[in-house]
């Protein structure tokens, strides 16, 4: 599993230097996104899910922080960087000795009451849903495409967001298997953001004290 992560994050930095739409240097949605400001919802809506896709993984990886390689600066860094920064992490814990397990979670306990607390899955959950339904409703299918297929920027968190959804069933998968969950429940992950959510609820139980 190692290596197939590591060829589908070195092949997503050459999707994304090599194969995204050439702006010629001036990206027409780059701005008006990182400002909040775009009036299409479908373009806001993906944005915004990929500003809560790494809260939900906070959730899945600070609660059990244990392993040689520490989550939290990955977690970080896929505020800004989504699933380049995150590969990494699975990538180094996959197999071997950085996946040992520490004697102790490192994550502070104030973070780790918030990862873990049913208030914090929920609400996240209910933003979610409301972030989805605004971008499907009011979104104009016509308008990401055509976004998709002129903004470097679009292009890659769209790609961005399919890894990120890929990667959680792996994720859950591997979190299953310690605390003893149904391998059927990894298929979670194919509801982005919602599935992981959604597991990390159901098991928050089940961690390892």
């Amino acid at each position: 599993m190692r290596y197939l992560l590591l060829i589908v994050w070195l092949a997503f930095i050459g999707y994304a230097i090599f194969f995204t739409p050439d702006t010629g240097g001036s990206d027409p949605y780059l701005r008006s996104l990182v400002t909040l400001q775009s009036k299409e919802p479908s373009l806001m809506a993906m944005f915004s899910l990929l500003g809560l896709f790494p809260l939900a993984y906070a959730c899945l990886l600070l609660r059990s922080d244990d392993r040689r390689v520490p989550a939290w600066p990955f977690v970080i860094g896929s505020f800004a960087l989504g699933a380049f920064a995150l590969l990494p992490y699975f990538i180094l814990t996959a197999s071997g000795r950085l996946a040992e397990h520490r004697r102790s979670v490192r994550t502070v306990p104030s973070i780790r009451r918030s990862t873990e607390g049913a208030a914090t899955h929920w609400i996240l959950l209910l933003v979610t849903v409301a972030v989805i339904a605004y971008g499907w409703i009011g979104g104009n299918r016509a308008a990401y495409a055509e976004a998709f297929q002129t903004s470097s920027f679009v292009h890659t968190m769209t790609i961005d967001f399919v890894v990120l959804t890929l990667l959680s069933v792996y994720a859950i998968s591997r979190d299953a298997r310690v605390n003893r969950q149904p391998a059927g429940i990894m298929w979670l992950g194919l509801i982005p953001v919602i599935g992981l959510l959604f597991y990390v609820w159901r098991t928050r139980e089940k961690v390892r004290a």
